[in-house]
C-alpha cells in the first residue's frame, strides 16, 4: 500500500479486501489517481490507462469484485452498492474508424515485446472519452456494464446483467441490453 499512498487517497476508515488493486500505466507523479471516502468495502481492480484518468468513491460505498477502466473520470457518490462482476470503462479503447485504429495490434505487440506494457505507445488522438456519473443511493446488480458518458441516476437500480450506455433517470429501474427502464425503485 506504501506505493498506492503516492497516488491514491484511501479513507484509513474503510476495507479494503484482497480482491482490491490499483493498475496505474502511465503514472504522473503527484496525481491522486484513486479516492476512497469513509467506510466502504472495496474489491476491485482499477485501471488508468493514461495519465488523465480518476475515480472518486464517496461515502459507504460497497464494491464487489468489479473492474474500472479510466482515462476520463469516473465519480461514484456516497451509499452506492456496485455487486460483483461489473465493468465500468469510461471510454472506448479504440477509435471507431478501421482507418483510425489499423495499426493499434501491431503497435500493442511491439510494445508488450519492448517492455510488458500494450498500451506505452498507444495512439489515443481519435478514442472517444467522457466520464461516468453514479448518483448516490444506486444500486449496480452483478455482470453489469456501463460505458462512457452515462449518468445513474439517484436511487437508481441496473438489473443484473445490463449493459447501459444512456442515462438512467433518477429512481428508476433498468435492465436489459440496451438498459431500459422497466419500472421505478421507489
Amino acid at each position: 500500500m506504501n506505493y498506492l499512498n503516492s497516488y491514491c487517497d484511501l479513507s484509513k476508515d474503510s476495507y479494503f479486501d484482497e480482491g482490491f488493486s490499483v493498475d496505474l500505466r502511465k503514472p504522473d507523479s503527484g496525481k491522486k489517481y484513486l479516492t476512497v471516502g469513509k467506510n466502504c468495502l472495496i474489491s476491485g481492480h482499477f485501471v488508468f490507462e493514461t495519465e488523465t484518468g480518476e475515480i472518486t468513491v464517496g461515502d459507504r460505498v460497497h464494491i464487489g469484485g468489479s473492474t474500472f477502466i479510466s482515462r476520463s473520470s469516473i465519480i461514484i457518490e456516497d451509499d452506492v452498492t456496485i455487486a460483483w462482476g461489473c465493468t465500468v470503462y469510461d471510454h472506448n479503447s479504440h477509435p471507431s474508424a478501421w482507418e483510425d485504429r489499423k495499426n493499434d495490434t501491431l503497435q500493442e505487440y511491439l510494445d508488450v515485446i519492448e517492455c510488458g506494457n500494450p498500451i506505452k505507445n498507444k495512439n489515443w488522438e481519435n478514442v472517444k472519452t467522457s466520464g461516468i456519473h453514479i448518483k448516490s443511493k444506486a444500486w449496480i446488480g452483478m455482470n453489469v456494464i456501463i460505458l462512457k458518458g452515462v449518468t445513474i441516476g439517484e436511487g437508481a437500480i441496473v438489473a443484473a446483467g445490463s449493459v447501459v450506455v444512456k442515462d438512467v433517470p433518477d429512481w428508476a429501474v433498468v435492465g436489459g441490453n440496451p438498459a431500459t427502464v422497466v419500472g421505478k425503485s421507489r
